[in-house]
């Protein structure tokens, strides 16, 4: 999915135009911070849904 930013900065590279070592490391540590913040919203969604089907039997008690 980073990919095609890597191969951005490799391309820029080329033309004389070097990122700084912060950009590199920003580049490698991506990919794991994606992945925690997809988990997180699996964890928050799953945390989420029992409220939401509690407030949904509300709403349809109250719409009888």
């Amino acid at each position: 999915m980073f990919e095609p930013l890597k191969e951005t900065v490799a391309l820029l590279k080329t033309y004389g135009d070097e990122m700084p070592e912060e950009i590199h490391q920003q580049l490698q540590n991506l990919p794991e911070l994606w992945d925690n913040n997809k988990r997180l919203c699996l964890r928050v969604a799953e945390n989420a849904a029992p409220l939401q089907a509690a407030e949904a039997a509300v709403l349809r008690q109250k719409g009888q």
